[in-house]
């Protein structure tokens, strides 16, 4: 993983939420600063982190050539959350038991 592409890319987004967290509490009507403005600028970083999550992510992929060289499934994915699926509904029946007793 090439850290300082990467930290370039980044910060160029970076640097872009900044901007549009600035504009918005610019733009909230005075004496409401913040209910005028708050929920721009945590959406706007929310989704920074969000894209620099899958940025960091999607580099690390990119450098590891086993993920690359196709050991990644997403179809085992599916497979473990239809086993946890199966799991809660056991886990489901166990504490109804559970209850029953306490009463």
């Amino acid at each position: 993983m090439d850290r300082q592409a990467l930290r370039r890319q980044l910060r160029s987004k970076l640097d872009s939420v900044l901007e549009r967290a600035m504009d918005a509490v610019e733009a909230a009507p005075d004496g409401r600063w913040i209910a005028g403005s708050e929920w721009a600028v945590r959406e706007a970083f929310a989704e920074l982190t969000k894209e620099c999550f899958q940025a960091i992510v999607q580099a690390r992929i990119d450098a590891d050539s086993a993920a690359s060289g196709g050991s990644f499934s997403p179809g085992r994915r599916r497979a473990a959350a239809a086993a946890t699926a199966r799991d809660a509904a056991v886990q489901g029946r166990a504490s109804a038991v559970r209850a029953q007793r306490r009463r």
